[in-house]
């Protein structure tokens, strides 16, 4: 059950589409075929698109194994794939804040910044004309030491939304950042009456 598909293909110039995660396999065979065959690490689904075109294939799913002895049965053993040109675009990257009520009252968020907010978005034509937002999810209960200064969030994760808010399945580089942190504690001098 849940065999995981290994797709081989040029993930640099292409998208791929339409392939299954996993499937099941069912071995047909001798009880003790069958037991060497589930105890071996080297068989695996795989599935080379190497060579192919953009556009859509009809393409059959295999198992690979050592123990010709045996027979097996893939499900799904065909999947229509769908194969675009990867193309990038330079995006703004902007920040949003989660969490700030984890944030001591004390203090207060002055500002939030990051050394570059250009991030290049990568996936098929389609997905990147999707994008209309690319997000650095900035979660501030993850701040160990909640002081006044300057302190920097490191691995931030980047998303990229639709304008409806759903997120689009795009490459996103870098696909996390650091985020500067500046943080105050309001105040100001009074005078005492006595």
């Amino acid at each position: 059950k849940s065999q995981p598909v290994t797709v081989i293909y040029n993930e640099e110039a292409y998208v791929v589409e339409g392939l299954p995660e996993t499937v099941d396999i069912t071995l047909i065979g001798s009880k003790t075929d069958l037991y060497i065959a589930k105890q071996s690490v080297s068989n695996e689904v795989r599935v080379d698109l190497t060579g192919l075109k953009p556009g859509q294939h009809k393409i059959n799913i295999k198992y690979n194994q050592g123990n010709s002895s045996i027979d097996y049965m893939v499900n799904p053993s065909v999947a229509t794939v769908i194969i675009y040109p990867k193309i990038s675009e330079n995006k703004i990257l902007t920040l949003d804040l989660l969490n700030q009520e984890s944030l001591d009252s004390k203090l207060t968020i002055d500002n939030a910044s990051v050394e570059n907010d250009r991030v290049i978005v990568k996936g098929a034509d389609y997905q990147i004309k999707q994008v209309a937002i690319v997000k650095a999810l900035v979660d501030i209960s993850e701040l160990t030491l909640q002081e006044e200064g300057n302190v920097t969030l490191e691995n931030v994760p980047l998303k990229a939304y639709k304008s409806t808010g759903d997120i689009v399945d795009v490459e996103i580089v870098p696909n996390k950042i650091n985020v500067n942190l500046s943080i105050s504690s309001p105040s100001k001098e009074v005078p005492i009456v006595v």
